[in-house]
């Protein structure tokens, strides 16, 4: 019979792509502004130079001088990589105008000031700007030419501090070298999400109709934080300070409690305050993350359905290459290697009579690796697959991940101490590079569930945030030299990870290999009662059902999409820049419509068809892969089974301006239509209508 665990558990089969001809475009005689969006949907499509050349302008605009603290250049290079992530532009063509736009800006604004100096204060737009010019002023006395790199990035410095370089007589071989650095590592972070906000639209296969609005409202607020918090930096900064000394200047005339915790968090004068109070969040977040992940789980809430869901699509995408890298990386984070760092840095810190810091660094690891064996055993909680067994077989929280975060990120507090800020961000992101990929690869390998390793991941976060709270409290004089004891640790990680890696690398690939299932059901169990074990509704990201899946096909992708063709079904238009487009026209054809896919627990449908009902409906089917096989009684190989659902979609046009399609609730109709047109095609066929639910048996 069929196991309804499996479901969770589907892997892709291999799904064939049936052509269908593209006809471009269809045209409209009637709404005059539908033609005008038609026909600059199709130059843009067709003339790319022309995004380019916006691009160009963006940047360089946006680096003129004063100019540029009213140019949205940010926002318009962003669309550009969003471009780049339709496939609409060329990735090089467009780095190449957004860089060579933010170096021409910056290089106008500085022959700017170079040639006019002092003058240039009399001059509009200048003139009517002077406290900003004080504050550029200012901020190129403190932090000379590398104010050129910095100002870039902040707001409306970054449209006078290039003037005033050249003002100051800064030599020109210096300011360009900032200048192209600032403007390649500026283009980066402006193209860079765009690209991926348009590849995400892009791939038919990993959105739906409510993952893209979902991605439109992340876009959106990441876009508002962004704007709150330059909002703050420019406005409220100056208020939030005022508030902050009132309150120390309260606490400092006070001996409790609070007025202490108040004291150390915020007074500027304490040279551990920011620390204090990064460390105080990182603990409050951390706590408030793993004991919500610890609720779901105990709960069987929705989470659990994301870890089954990542877990098997993280499976799919596996590769012999992927596996020698995953598995290299879990052993540099194994047990052994880790046990070799805490000692090798105990024995340092012992050498040094650092006691205080060998206490805490003990008590870290000590602590960590205590809280997660006792939270293993007393919830026993299975693995993903029965990778380990004796006296490791549970999976809550992860060991790998927690005790990498709780090492290296202990480590990373304890060089990175009144270090200056450079510093202190390449130590912090090479800790997180090193935690980031040992906690990937427990995912990958399939040794842990999703919520293990971000359970995992914010218990440590907590515990390094308390104890570096606790540390900086107690321990004032023991000083970490950060080039010698990273030193060390590289040496341990290289010689030991080395070791690990070469002795046991071959047994563990074979260990972490990864098995899928594909269970057998006999076509006639299957016919009998045994779809009834198949899931009966399509479940979204967050466990709700949606609409019933209520086909289920035994047949390779190829016959599928031939008994379809011949009944008149074809594929939909695949997901490109074009068809986007197309959705933003209010009389584009049905059929030239592309198909928004749809999620059952996060896994996109593995192939489409559709019907043209009239010129404003059409059925639409969606097949998912099965982790089943459906044996025939005769010599026949074995069928693969396709579950899916087969719906109405309805377009509708708000203010005849855009293309809405919504999907019918009335799912029996589209249901008789499909059953009708199988049966015509193909006799093997019935409708099972039981307990309220109809279904299509095909093979």
């Amino acid at each position: 019979m069929i196991d309804a665990e499996l479901l969770t558990q589907r892997r892709p089969g291999s799904i064939k792509t049936f052509d269908h001809p593209w006809n471009g475009p269809g045209t409209d005689n009637g709404a005059l502004v539908e033609s005008h969006l038609q026909a600059l949907i199709g130059y843009f499509s067709e003339h790319p130079q022309m995004a380019l050349g916006a691009v160009f302008a963006a940047a360089l605009l946006e680096a003129l001088a004063v100019i540029g603290t009213v140019v949205p250049g940010s926002s318009i290079v962003f669309v550009g990589g969003m471009l780049v992530g339709l496939q609409a532009l060329d990735p090089a063509w467009t780095a190449a105008a957004a860089v060579s736009g933010a170096v021409a800006g910056d290089s106008i604004s500085y022959w700017l000031g170079h040639r006019h100096r002092e003058r240039l204060r009399a001059l509009w737009p200048v003139k009517a700007h002077p406290a900003l010019f004080d504050r550029g002023q200012a901020y190129f006395a403190k932090n000379g030419g590398k104010s050129v790199f910095l100002a870039r990035f902040l707001g409306p410095l970054r449209a006078v501090v290039p003037v005033i370089a050249g003002m100051s007589g800064l030599p020109a071989p210096q300011f360009y070298v900032f200048n192209v650095l600032s403007a390649m590592v500026w283009a980066a972070a402006h193209l860079a999400p765009g690209f991926f906000f348009g590849a995400s639209l892009q791939l038919a296969g990993a959105v739906s109709s409510r993952l893209a609005v979902l991605v439109l409202l992340v876009a959106g607020a990441l876009w508002l934080v962004a704007w709150v918090v330059a909002f703050l930096q420019r406005q409220a900064r100056p208020r939030i300070e005022g508030w902050r000394d009132r309150a120390v200047a309260w606490a400092s005339t006070r001996t409790n409690l609070p007025a202490r915790i108040l004291l150390s968090l915020f007074d500027p004068t304490r040279v551990e305050s920011k620390a204090l109070l990064a460390a105080a969040l990182m603990l409050i977040g951390g706590a408030w993350l793993f004991f919500g992940v610890l609720e779901d789980v105990l709960s069987n809430d929705p989470l659990v359905q994301v870890d089954r869901r990542v877990y098997a699509t993280l499976q799919t995408l596996r590769t012999a290459w992927g596996d020698n890298v995953m598995v290299a990386v879990t052993e540099l984070g194994s047990a052994p290697v880790v046990i070799s760092v805490i000692t090798a840095v105990s024995l340092w810190l012992a050498a040094k009579r650092c006691w205080r810091t060998l206490g805490y660094w003990l008590a870290a690891a000590g602590f960590a690796q205590l809280l997660v064996r006792t939270l293993k055993f007393t919830l026993g909680r299975a693995r993903p697959t029965g990778i380990y067994s004796g006296v490791d077989p549970f999976s809550f929280p992860s060991g790998h991940a927690a005790m990498n975060i709780v090492v290296y990120g202990f480590l990373a507090f304890l060089l990175a101490r009144a270090k200056p800020a450079g510093t202190k961000i390449a130590i912090t992101m090479s800790a997180a590079m090193v935690i980031s990929l040992v906690a990937f690869s427990r995912l990958y390998l399939g040794a842990h569930w999703f919520s293990d390793v971000l359970a995992s991941l914010s218990l440590g976060l907590a515990w390094v945030a308390l104890l570096s709270i606790a540390y900086l409290n107690h321990v004032r004089h023991e000083k970490v030299s950060a080039l010698p004891l990273s030193t060390v640790v590289g040496m341990t990680l290289a010689l030991v990870g080395g070791w690990v890696v070469g002795e046991y690398h071959r047994a563990d690939l074979v260990q972490y290999a990864y098995h899928p299932r594909n269970d057998t059901v006999p076509v006639a169990d299957w016919r009998g009662d045994g779809w009834r074990g198949l899931a009966s509704t399509r479940t979204d990201l967050g466990g709700d059902a949606e609409e019933p899946l209520s086909v289920q096909w035994a047949g390779p992708a190829e016959e599928v999409g031939g008994v379809l063709n011949r009944a008149g079904w074809h594929v939909p238009p695949p997901w490109a820049a074009k068809t986007a487009l197309l959705w933003l026209l209010p009389n584009t054809p049905i059929e030239q419509l592309a198909v928004l896919p749809k999620l059952d627990y996060g896994e996109a449908q593995g192939m489409t068809f559709m019907k043209v009902l009239n010129v404003d409906e059409r059925i639409v089917l969606r097949l998912w892969p099965s982790p089943y096989v459906v044996e025939s009684d005769g010599a026949e190989p074995p069928r693969p089974l396709w579950i899916g659902m087969a719906t109405i979609e309805r377009l509708r046009h708000p203010a005849g301006l855009i293309t809405l399609a919504a999907t019918q609730h009335d799912f029996t109709t589209p249901l008789r239509r499909l059953a009708q047109d199988v049966h015509d095609q193909q006799g093997s066929a019935q409708l099972e209508e039981r307990t309220g639910r109809v279904v299509l048996l095909v093979w």
